[in-house]
Order: structure tokens, then sequence, then C-alpha cells
């Protein structure tokens, strides 16, 4: 099972708040390169990241974070929520990192040895997230137990293939959550819970 716990104590530090660093590219590209070089030691896998690449993914996150932040305080915290399901859309959209040898570190089968950018990737997505849900809303993050689950990541990676958009529900799912498979990058769009009584919304209703 993926270690959230040392992955979230790996990352850079900051006197600013996370919310606020991760918007900034120099903590972005350290906090990233971190997680890199903290997922090749587990692996055995040296990683190479093209800055380019990596900034221009973040660009096109905050571009998207900020078309989409939603007027409405009440809803800031499932905004943090999905925020970071853009980012891995972006990173998978023109993958930054590339690992130099086959990872000699995990079991064959597992999802590092199968896709190690990918896992990379989402897992530094995880991180950051874990990481600024704990310090805004004092709340404890639960990775589903797919993390770990090769066939998943079979999926995930010949779906994204063809549409980035499906990174974003991937992420969503390894929160527990359920993404609208339509529009799994749209914040307005996507999946609500189920409420009981009188004026209760269908699951799949969007704003």
């Amino acid at each position: 099972m993926f270690d959230l716990s040392r992955s979230m104590h790996n990352l850079p530090r900051t006197n600013k708040p996370l919310r606020v660093a991760v918007r900034q590219l120099h903590w972005f590209k350290a906090a990233f390169h971190a997680h890199a070089v903290f997922c090749g030691e587990a692996m055995a896998c040296n990683f190479a990241i093209d800055d380019v690449k990596l900034a221009g993914a973040f660009v096109r996150w905050l571009d998207s974070i900020d078309r989409q932040k939603p007027n409405e305080r009440a809803e800031r915290r499932e905004f943090f929520q999905f925020a970071p399901s853009l980012v891995l859309r972006e990173l998978v959209a023109d993958m930054p990192i590339r690992a130099m040898c086959a990872p000699t570190g995990v079991d064959p089968k597992s999802p590092e040895a199968f896709w190690p950018e990918g896992y990379v990737a989402t897992t530094f997505c995880l991180s950051v997230y874990a990481a600024t849900m704990g310090q805004e809303f004092h709340m404890d993050v639960h990775v589903s137990q797919m993390v770990d689950d090769l066939r998943s990541w079979w999926s995930f990676r010949e779906n994204a293939t063809q549409d980035t958009d499906y990174a974003a529900g991937f992420f969503q799912m390894l929160l527990g959550n359920d993404p609208n498979w339509w529009m799994p990058s749209s914040f307005n769009a996507r999946t609500r819970p189920v409420i009981d009584g009188p004026g209760a919304e269908p699951a799949n209703s969007a704003e």
C-alpha cells in the first residue's frame, strides 16, 4: 500500500499555507522533484524530469482552477477536494517525468512497475492533497485500495491515453468519490451525494 504519511512528510517545507505554496511554481517544482526522488528510492529507479513540461502543466492547472473556482464559500472544501484531480489531468496530458530504467525494487506486477511515471504523478497529487486537507480542514485523507490494484491502473492508462479527462475521474475514485464520467474535469458537473427528503437533487445533477 502506498505510504501516504511518509510521502506527505517528504514535501518541501514552506512558511506559507500549502494552498498558497502549491500555486507558486518554485514550490510546485521543488515538491514534484522531491517526490520523484522519494519514489525513485523506493522503486530503485531514477527519473528524469522535463521542467518545461512540468511548468506547462502547472500553468494549465492554474488557469483551469481559476476558471472553475466557485463563488460560494460553502463549496470551498469540495473545490479543495476536486482541484488536485485537475493537476493529475494536466500531468498526464504531457507527462513531464520519464523512468530511466525499469523499477527493480518493486513487484513486477505492481502499478509502480507497470507505469512508474503515472504512479509518481498520481501519488504526488495525493500527497499534496492530503497535506493541504490536513492543514486547511484538519482532515485525514483515506486512499482507496485501488491505488494498489494493477487492473485499475491498466484501465487508467488506456483510457487516459484516449481522453486525459479520465485522469481526473481516476483521481476522484482514489478518494472514494463517484466521478461524473461525462465531464470528470468539470467542478459544476461533479456527482453529488444522494440527499433523502423533499427537494432532494438527483445524484448526477449538475449546476
